[in-house]
């Protein structure tokens, strides 16, 4: 086993014990409209979860809705979703006429976003402990990793991130200088962002745009980091900041 695959490993385990150590998960049925919307329910405390957009999409956001789809929300309890996904509206519409609850939520890995969304989910399905104890595993991690940045001195380094990335860049600690995305970068764009003297350029996986800087700013390492669960065998949200973790360890060298 790869030292990244004991490294999310370990992750995982601290969110299996924190739920069985506070007891049985919730059995609410949850749709979730994708894998990162998924991962939060589960780290909630959800166990009855199903997914609408497929995990093997590259940007699962842009998924549309589709009859099956519909379908596969029949008697659930409960519809969690962030806003950003393409069949939102659709999805509200068919949840409407089933009055089946939807749930917003701040999907991003800052802790503020993590806590507000985690906590709200584990009130909505009964489960504020489980919520609870799996927040405590995320920050410890969170605070782990902005030790590891410190030591390598990069807290307030200067970077420009993808504006899906800027959040968990911010949270770490670094100088978020200038932000792109989510569209193709237009020659303007590049114009402004080149001079500006940037360690990392953070791109989002899911729709990377960050390609032309890699041209115009050579002194600056690249990152492409992931949001939703599913790359490199990722499920829950603490896989997906380990993974991150060990990307921006090697594009920065540290």
């Amino acid at each position: 086993m790869t030292q990244k695959a004991r490294r999310r490993g370990g992750a995982a385990l601290v969110l299996l014990c924190g739920a069985v150590a506070l007891g049985a998960q919730s059995p609410l049925r949850v749709v979730a409209t994708n894998s990162w919307t998924a991962a939060f329910a589960v780290a909630a405390g959800a166990s009855h979860v199903v997914t609408l957009a497929p995990t093997d999409l590259r940007h699962p956001a842009e998924y549309e809705l589709k009859p099956s789809d519909v379908e596969a929300i029949k008697g659930a309890d409960l519809i969690v979703y962030s806003g950003f996904e393409v069949m939102a509206t659709k999805l509200g519409d068919a949840a409407g006429r089933q009055s089946i609850r939807m749930l917003k939520i701040e999907a991003d890995y800052t802790e503020a976003a993590l806590r507000a969304s985690l906590t709200a989910l584990g009130d909505a399905l009964g489960s504020p402990y489980i919520a609870q104890a799996n927040l405590a595993a995320l920050e410890t991690f969170l605070g782990l990793w902005k030790r590891d940045l410190g030591d390598a001195g990069l807290a307030g380094a200067p970077i420009v991130a993808h504006v899906f990335q800027a959040p968990l860049m911010t949270e770490l600690g670094f100088r978020v200088v200038g932000v792109f995305g989510p569209g193709p970068l237009e020659a303007a764009q590049i114009a402004k962002l080149s001079p500006l003297s940037a360690k990392l350029i953070v791109d989002n996986w899911h729709n990377e745009a960050g390609g032309p800087l890699r041209e115009t700013m050579k002194s600056a390492r690249y990152a492409s980091l992931i949001n939703f669960p599913g790359p490199d065998g990722t499920t829950s949200l603490l896989d997906v900041l380990a993974d991150d973790r060990a990307r921006l360890r090697a594009a920065a060298g540290y």
